[in-house]
């Protein structure tokens, strides 16, 4: 069987002379098949490049995110630390405040206040986070944050009833002046006699300002017998005071007065050999030593 040729006349540019290229069938088959696979070659080569292409770029935009994780967890770590430092400066400032709280004690009484609990051992919060990773740290500080809050808000209860309590508890003066008489047995200033004195005198200049020694309420302002003029003060929780001997009234029933303010001034009326103030402290209406409420001095 006699084998086809191809013929390709190759006409050159520069010259007139044509050139004939004969080639087998089976040559240009095998031309034609190499051909088709460089083409395919070359495309996979280009999907292959443009997918390392991609890659690169997704490569070089993580590369680029994980520095900035690196910096943010860097620097939310500092900050966790420096959060650590302010939550311990601010339980120190704490402790120093419920120190004072519980150590201000008032004659009063004992104040009704619920216990509280605790750990016993004192963990500093660098020490803490040393041993925990970032997250677990950042909740520790979330956790000791609302710990303080309550313990504040308790605290806070605390010194309000404890203010409460030192403002209407009879802790000052009424009236400044030497103690003529004390509370107890002593001798009637009058006929000599032994009896029980439900208070103390205070001597003082007629019209001097006789002051509440407490926040309270006026139950009574008018004369009665021996008290000549007297000011009855309801302080609370069974707590009264009485101001007697007055020269004249500042204040009226009703009237509620803070400690400090004018409610009478000193006379004599009544019961009484010159002026001064008869200062009483009654607790449930039992007459107690004033003595143990006012300051010394």
């Amino acid at each position: 069987m006699a084998k086809s040729f191809y013929t390709f006349i190759v006409v050159p540019h520069a010259s007139p002379r044509l050139r004939k290229l004969k080639l087998t069938a089976r040559v240009l088959h095998v031309l034609a098949a190499v051909g088709l696979l460089c083409l395919l070659v070359a495309v996979g080569l280009g999907f292959s490049y443009i997918k390392m292409a991609f890659k690169a770029a997704d490569y070089e935009k993580l590369q680029a995110e994980n520095t900035d994780l690196k910096i943010q967890k860097k620097n939310l770590e500092v900050a966790t630390v420096k959060l650590g430092e302010k939550i311990n400066n601010i339980e120190s400032l704490f402790q120093q405040i419920q120190n004072l709280v519980e150590a201000d004690s008032l004659k009063r009484g004992k104040v009704n206040i619920p216990g509280v609990g605790g750990s016993k051992i004192d963990y500093p919060t660098a020490e803490l986070l040393g041993s925990a990773n970032l997250k677990n740290g950042i909740d520790l500080l979330r956790d000791r944050t609302a710990e303080m809050e309550n313990q504040l808000m308790l605290l806070q209860q605390v010194a309000e009833k404890k203010a409460t309590i030192r403002r209407t508890t009879p802790t000052i003066w009424p009236v400044k002046g030497n103690l003529t008489s004390h509370y107890g047995n002593r001798a009637d200033p009058f006929n000599g006699e032994g009896e029980i004195h439900l208070g103390v005198d205070i001597a003082a200049l007629f019209g001097t300002q006789v002051r509440a020694p407490a926040d309270g309420k006026i139950i009574y302002a008018q004369r009665k017998a021996a008290y000549g003029n007297l000011i009855i003060v309801d302080h609370g929780n069974g707590l009264t005071t009485r101001h007697g001997h007055l020269s004249r009234f500042a204040v009226s029933v009703g009237q509620r007065v803070r400690k400090n303010e004018v409610i009478g001034y000193v006379g004599t009326s009544g019961r009484s050999t010159a002026p001064h103030l008869h200062y009483e402290v009654r607790v449930n209406d039992r007459a107690v030593n004033p003595r143990d409420y006012l300051p010394r001095g």
